[in-house]
């Protein structure tokens, strides 16, 4: 047992320095990598489209940059969270979508991570300056999230 024990340990240390190698293989890269300019995918990934929410009046309320699987809208002024957006376009509206997905994903007919969501960015507390929404997945579903957009941003304005 004695010697079994001594070939583990001699074992344990050459796979120790091996991992030593491979931890400072990895540190050199990263500085390389750092040292270079690039540009992550992020950064260089171009919208497909850039469409604007405006109102009956021909005021633009937002500005939605679409890409692949997400929309991104930039609001023309902030949206308080506490009012109609909230209650009516996020709780209600998007979150019927999201039922949906979830029933499919029970189904079996969609992935988890295909289920619609949504991310708000904000100025101050309280309010959304932008947000992303993840998987519309088809052109209906865009377009009919960018019309309940529309009414809505133009009943939160106009109040």
């Amino acid at each position: 047992m004695l010697e079994v024990r001594k070939m583990l340990e001699e074992k344990i240390a050459k796979l120790q320095e091996e991992l030593k190698l491979y931890t400072a293989l990895l540190e050199l890269l990263d500085k390389s990598i750092g040292e270079r300019s690039f540009s992550t995918a992020a950064e260089v990934a171009k919208p497909e489209a850039v469409e604007e929410v405006k109102g009956r009046g021909g005021e633009v309320y937002a500005t939605v940059e679409v890409y692949g699987n997400y929309l991104y809208i930039k609001f023309r002024e902030p949206v308080k969270l506490d009012g109609l957006f909230k209650r009516f376009f996020l709780d209600k509206f998007l979150q019927k979508y999201k039922e949906e997905d979830t029933r499919e994903v029970r189904q079996g007919t969609l992935r988890q991570e295909e289920v619609i969501r949504y991310e708000l960015e904000g100025g101050e507390e309280g309010e959304a300056t932008a947000m992303k929404i993840y998987n519309y997945r088809t052109e209906e579903r865009k377009r009919e999230i960018l019309r309940v957009l529309r009414w809505t941003l133009e009943k939160v304005y106009s109040s």
